[in-house]
């Protein structure tokens, strides 16, 4: 099997700029965008836009998706992605890469805490049913985003004001990647796609810590910084709260959680094996990332 023409859904999302760059910078590739009529959301003027209605119909996706040979979907896992499925098994498409990048789904302690992970297993489920058809998959754990949480404070850190909430210890260790990395990881499994066909695969840029990340944070911004201190119980009580009242903001919360409670499992490097060298991925520090980041 062989690889070469790209397109990404998603790509003006938090994560689909980063795939859609390394995607892009990667000479093996030709990648284009599938993008809704009403996002506003722009891309470099080389790359070709294919733009389709709300609703996805079947037709406009069967035009995109001609002569593709993989898609990268990030978009939210309960957003169309069963009848784009479909719409890729008729275009003949080869490679199907989920939006799942994010926490371990296959393990049920992480499901159990984010119970919206299900429509991610769903849809590897939908996968799974087309390999007869000619359509592989790979699914690729990721951590949270790293980069990213540290700027939009998702991790509990406010550069702007140097505060930092540390839930129960800070000690629990948990994987994480930066989005560039994700991107690269992306170009490696289409590089390989024997290799990678039909499978969860599990990456990271390091494990970490929030009492790591702090000090990393303290020593690239040369201050002390302010130290709140809270549990991960209260995250998971105030993210389930919220989402029984239908406020899913709350899945924020439980994410967190999830990352964060020392019980909650999420840290994947010590049960699974890392792909990092099957796919090329390079060596990274906290303190390195965190010191970009600082720097701006």
């Amino acid at each position: 099997m062989s690889i070469k023409n790209v397109i990404v859904i998603g790509a003006g999302g938090n994560l689909g700029p980063a795939i859609l760059n390394a995607l892009d910078k990667d000479p093996q590739f030709t990648v284009s965008v599938l993008s809704r009529k009403t996002s506003k959301s722009t891309f470099p003027s080389h790359i070709k836009v294919h733009q389709i209605d709300d609703s996805y119909p079947e037709d406009q996706l069967l035009s995109a998706f001609k002569g593709q040979d993989a898609i990268v979907s990030t978009i939210n896992a309960a957003t169309n992605q069963h009848v784009i499925i479909e719409a890729a098994v008729k275009a003949g498409v080869k490679r199907y890469i989920p939006s799942e990048f994010g926490g371990d789904t296959t393990n049920a302690k992480v499901v159990e805490v984010v119970p919206v992970f299900k429509g991610k297993l769903a849809v590897v489920d939908s996968l799974k049913k087309q390999e007869s058809n000619g359509l592989s998959w790979t699914a690729l754990v990721t951590g949270p985003f790293f980069d990213w949480g540290i700027k939009v404070k998702f991790l509990g850190f406010n550069l702007a004001e140097k505060t930092a909430t540390i839930f129960d210890s800070g000690n629990h260790q948990w994987p994480a990647t930066t989005l560039p990395t994700i991107g690269l990881a992306i170009c490696g499994i289409l590089k390989k796609p024997e290799e990678t066909a039909n499978k969860y695969l599990f990456v990271d840029s390091f494990v970490t810590s929030q009492n790591e990340v702090l000090a990393a944070l303290e020593k690239s911004t040369g201050q002390k910084w302010t130290v709140n201190h809270s549990t991960a119980d209260s995250l998971l009580a105030t993210g389930r709260e919220k989402l029984g009242n239908k406020d899913f903001s709350g899945i924020m919360q439980l994410i967190q959680a999830g990352v964060y409670g020392e019980q909650n499992e999420c840290n994947y490097t010590t049960r699974e094996t890392l792909s990092n060298g099957l796919l090329g991925l390079p060596k990274e520090t906290v303190q390195d990332e965190i010191a970009k980041i600082v720097k701006g």
